[in-house]
């Protein structure tokens, strides 16, 4: 079996209390069986505050109850997780012991991310100098694909290889950088509807000049505005995202030039931060096309992603008039969280940004590097 993942995951540690935000909530964890038999040996007091946190849905399932805010009935006032604190880690049930990390399985490939809506692998992200993979064996032997095109999912792994790599040329704008990503991507989505998984193993990045819009702005609006329309987790979210298109839509030509200037001179790490960002999601997202054919629309959200995070900084600093690393750091785990741990809210982004004449992501691109290479 092989196992790939980022480098910075050995790195993560859970920072329990400390931690601004709580993985505790806002989503009922499903309790597996081993778990449930582990419980009932537990220390006396204990027992029974597990027991009084648990709810059995419709279809039988064992959940752990949320409280009114939202948060598990076992989230202590200082954020720790009574079983962790009182009996220890060994005994969290398998969805907590996992979290953030998310293993996803294609037939002899194991591929582990950390979840962006936790606040240190966000911060991991973040910090990280650059984008690297490790991967190794477990000397197993290699299972069968079940249902995974292995002549597809080669081609997946070749791609996003290229895509991985081309996003690494940081001497390049990133605007650049994600043009060309979006441009690959739509030669590779040609060649998979066809089935021609050879030529699409094939498939390589161009260098053309590519043609500029002035939509960059724009779209980036019009993306907060369909991000506050999905299912939210959190009311605080939708929110954040009407106020800061309403803030953005009111900036003339000038004014934004001048905002984007600012912003860019006070968040120096913008482009490598943006830069890991869109590798996270190549990395999470592109091969799970093996499954539905929809590789643009997942390149698409790398870009997606980059732009929201850009525009919600932007308006971060218009407010405060600096760019705070701890409101970026919660924004990726919003977006993180709200976007990707909502399969519906997934589900439709990626569908919405597989349409490129109603999302011209490639172009407003173009515009961003070519305003950003202007003198």
């Amino acid at each position: 079996m092989r196992h790939r993942q980022p480098d910075y995951n050995r790195r993560f540690r859970c920072v329990g209390g400390s931690c601004p935000d709580t993985c505790c909530r806002d989503w009922e964890i499903e309790v597996d069986r081993e778990a449930l038999r582990d419980y009932q040996t537990a220390p006396a007091g204990l027992r029974e505050r597990i027991a009084g946190a648990l709810t059995t849905g419709e279809d039988g399932t064992v959940c752990f109850r949320l409280v009114e805010d939202g948060r598990c009935a076992l989230l202590s006032p200082e954020g720790l997780c009574l079983i962790q604190r009182d009996w220890g880690e060994a005994h969290l049930c398998g969805h907590c012991a996992a979290y953030p990390r998310f293993t996803e399985e294609y037939g002899c490939l194991a591929e582990t991310a950390l979840a962006l809506s936790c606040p240190e692998a966000a911060q991991l992200l973040m910090e990280a100098e650059s984008f690297a993979l490790e991967q190794w064996d477990d000397g197993g032997g290699a299972p069968p694909f079940d249902g995974v095109d292995g002549a597809l999912l080669a081609a997946l792994e070749a791609t996003r290889a290229r895509a991985l790599a081309l996003l690494g040329e940081k001497k390049l704008p990133l605007w650049r950088r994600l043009a060309w990503l979006l441009e690959l991507a739509a030669r590779c989505q040609v060649r998979l509807d066809r089935g021609q998984y050879e030529a699409l193993a094939r498939c390589r990045p161009g260098r053309g000049t590519g043609r500029g819009s002035g939509g960059f702005q724009a779209l980036g609006v019009q993306l907060l505005e369909t991000l506050g329309k999905l299912e939210p987790l959190r009311p605080q979210w939708p929110e954040l995202l009407g106020q800061t298109a309403a803030r953005l839509s009111a900036l003339g030509a000038q004014a934004v030039r001048s905002a984007q200037a600012g912003l860019e001179r006070d968040w120096q790490d913008w482009d490598r931060h943006l830069t890991n960002l869109a590798c996270y999601l190549i990395f999470r997202h592109w091969p799970k096309a093996v499954n539905d054919g929809l590789l643009y629309g997942r390149a698409a959200l790398a870009g997606a992603g980059c732009l929201a995070v850009y525009q919600l900084m932007m308006g971060e600093w218009l407010e405060s008039g600096r760019a705070d690393r701890a409101r970026e750091q919660a924004i990726w785990a919003a977006f993180g969280r709200e976007v990707e741990h909502l399969e519906d809210n997934l589900s439709a982004l990626i569908q919405a940004l597989s349409h490129r004449q109603l999302w011209p992501l490639a172009p407003a691109f173009w515009g961003a590097a070519l305003a950003q290479s202007a003198p």
